[in-house]
């Protein structure tokens, strides 16, 4: 078998976040900071106060580049969101959260969720 490719030869361990033309790189923390956020994901007690704490933190000087650069707020914290997600969840969840997170404020997730349920089937869900 050939040897493996140092990994830091080609791979990446940060978060690259494009938001208007920028590219706003967030630090992969350590291994022990990344344990501990995969359990700050999951604590259902987190606060608001606590999340920002968390999102300023994780963002690190990236957050500074946004303040200079003129981003909003809400894009910020969304970034920060991402950035928790990404490191303590998965690569997968951050990016979902990315793309996603404002779905609800244009679709009725609820009224979809309640249109699949609706007691009727057809023949294709029937077989």
């Amino acid at each position: 078998m050939a040897a493996l490719r140092d990994l830091t030869e080609f791979y990446d361990p940060d978060l690259s976040l494009p938001i208007g033309g920028v590219i706003y790189k967030i630090t992969c923390p350590g291994i022990t900071e990344a344990d501990r956020l995969r359990s700050l994901v999951a604590d259902e007690t987190l606060t608001a106060t606590q999340e920002y704490a968390e999102i300023i933190t994780i963002l690190g000087q990236a957050r500074e580049e946004m303040a200079s650069n003129g981003v909003p707020d809400t894009m910020a914290m969304h970034a920060g969101r991402t950035a928790l997600l990404h490191f303590g969840g998965s690569p997968d969840l951050g990016r979902a959260h990315w793309q996603f997170a404002q779905l609800a404020d244009f679709v009725d997730i609820q009224a979809m969720l309640d249109a699949g349920t609706d007691g009727t089937t057809t023949k294709a869900q029937a077989d």
